[in-house]
């Protein structure tokens, strides 16, 4: 039994199958030296070296069923090239069945969730974004550096449709076989398994988390009885700190969002250009619960789209606080 064992949690959008999915994480951790801005030699860290355990929690399939690819040989070392452009942005992202709003205040939840993402500064766009090769898988986004604006727009709309779905427990008819899920329900599910299955391979468990699967963790944390003590939660990119998101999430009796009781440390890092995080990247609203408190992380990533999880991997102050976190140090 090693002392950690890591839980990863991915984000919006659709995603290639698992194995290759926690590849390309393990990819974005280990690969040293890393890019500008985070160009430094020996930084990298590899889970298995170290001897720390890992489980990636996947739950794309549940909007996706098993659209995504298994070629992924070239992605890795073009990645700095990578484009997704209008005419492949389905392909690459996915195609979300769109769900009716049935209140007000559904409605009222999805207009002013993607209105805030869509107002959250980013950085400008490249002159010649159009000369670039066009992104054509799904694993490409996990590693994109440049969006045209009709693409980013697209991508923030689908995520404030998926957290709409979680946040609402709807029901999710998959369009490619019909089979039906309560999306809050077989979330949860999902994560609460995922870290059973840690807990019987490290004595502390470290949640990465990045994007939609923050709050999937959060909720999880806060809101499910069953859920297992939890000694550091990693936010990247979060839309936590949106007040539409917080009011879903709410513990019952509680009238503001807290830190989970569960939870012994929460990291929280940002890129205040990442759109689906910049609306209000800290999380000074979550009150504290005896003397813990988030701990927010300024950290700037490279590129137009700014959201791209193994940007967020290459970032020194994460490497440094994640590799302190599992008890190693960065390699």
């Amino acid at each position: 039994m090693k002392q950690y064992a890591v839980v990863f949690v991915h984000g919006l959008a659709k995603k290639p199958p698992v194995e290759k999915l926690e590849e390309l994480w393990r990819w974005g951790l280990e690969r040293s030296p890393t890019p500008p801005p985070f160009a430094e030699k020996g930084s990298g860290i590899n889970l298995n070296t170290k001897g720390v355990p890992a489980v990636f929690n996947y739950y794309a399939d549940v909007f996706y069923s098993d659209d995504y690819e298994s070629s992924f040989e070239s992605y890795y070392e073009s990645e700095s090239n990578v484009v997704v452009k209008e005419e492949t942005v389905k392909q690459v992202a996915g195609d979300l069945a769109a769900s009716v709003p049935a209140t007000p205040e559904e409605i009222q939840f999805l207009q002013r969730l993607e209105r805030k993402m869509q107002m959250a500064p980013t950085p400008p766009e490249p002159l010649d974004l159009d000369d670039s090769p066009a992104a054509q898988e799904a694993a490409q986004l996990e590693i994109a550096s440049w969006l045209p604006k009709p693409v980013k727009e697209f991508i923030i709309k689908k995520a404030a449709m998926e957290a709409y779905y979680f946040l609402f427990d709807k029901e999710y008819v998959r369009p490619k076989d019909g089979k039906k899920f309560k999306v809050r329900e077989e979330l949860r599910n999902r994560l609460l398994a995922s870290m059973r299955t840690a807990l019987q391979q490290g004595e502390k468990l470290v949640l990465v988390t990045h994007s939609m699967g923050t709050m999937v963790a959060y909720d999880v944390l806060r809101n499910c009885p069953d859920c297992p003590p939890v000694d550091t939660l990693f936010t990247l990119g979060s839309p936590l700190g949106i007040t539409e998101v917080q009011e879903q999430l709410l513990a019952q009796g509680k009238e503001q969002v807290d830190f989970p009781p569960a939870l012994g440390h929460w990291i929280n890092v940002y890129d205040p250009l990442d759109p689906i995080c910049g609306a209000d990247p800290q999380f000074d609203d979550y009150a504290p619960f005896e003397g813990r408190a988030v701990q927010d992380v300024k950290e700037s990533n490279w590129g137009n789209w700014r959201h791209t999880i193994t940007h967020y991997f290459a970032g020194k102050e994460f490497r440094k606080m994640f590799a302190h976190a599992i008890g190693v140090a960065p390699k």
